[in-house]
């Protein structure tokens, strides 16, 4: 049987014209380039960052809440421990980013791109997912669960340890991914495509021995 791949067509951010700002002092987020950490914390609430890039940005230091996004760019930046909360993120690319234990709680996740991110124990709840690739990603012992998901992609993702349930994967492409350890229920399982090393692996959560 030949596996048909399904390639993404993720939509660009859209961003025509990048004024330099700073974080602890901007009235408005659209259009800005924000390449400044804030010395002090800052709160950003009730809001929607629109058409803006940001570079080597410690969100430590940004309290974000009720925060959308829309056509931002992110690149070498920290978002590690961040918990985003019933938010939603469109057209949104996170290049070279840290994302360490970073939260997408029932959050709506759409065109994003997320490529040579460090994600260790990220996790994913609760939310939806509509044309999403995660591309040369380190996930281990992350959390998937509960997602509604529409095109979404892992190429060259590792999974070691990972949970994932109470998702449909349907016709999702494992191959590339290290799924090692991974734990995952049934109504996740079925309809993904794995190679023959990877379905000895999983094998092993059906309490079959494969001699």
């Amino acid at each position: 049987m030949i596996l048909e791949v399904i390639n993404l067509k993720i939509k660009k951010p859209i961003i025509h014209q990048l004024n330099e700002n700073n974080l602890e002092v901007v009235e408005g987020f659209y259009q800005c380039l924000f390449n400044r950490t804030p010395l002090d914390i800052i709160e950003i609430k009730n809001n929607t960052i629109d058409e803006c890039k940001f570079e080597k940005i410690d969100f430590g230091k940004i309290n974000l809440i009720n925060t959308h996004f829309v056509d931002c760019v992110f690149i070498n930046c920290d978002l590690s421990n961040i918990t985003f909360e019933k938010i939603s993120i469109h057209r949104c690319h996170f290049i070279n980013c840290k994302m360490i234990g970073i939260e997408f709680i029932n959050c709506s996740l759409k065109d994003v791109l997320f490529e040579d991110i460090q994600g260790k124990y990220m996790n994913i709840a609760f939310g939806n997912i509509s044309n999403v690739e995660f591309k040369d990603c380190c996930l281990d012992e992350s959390s998937i669960m509960e997602i509604k998901v529409k095109d979404f992609e892992f190429n060259d993702v590792s999974l070691i340890n990972s949970e994932i349930f109470k998702t449909d994967l349907q016709d999702m492409d494992f191959r590339s991914t290290n799924i090692e350890g991974i734990k995952i229920d049934l109504y996740s399982l079925k309809g993904i495509h794995v190679d023959v090393y990877q379905a000895v692996e999983l094998s092993k959560l059906l309490g079959i021995i494969v001699d």
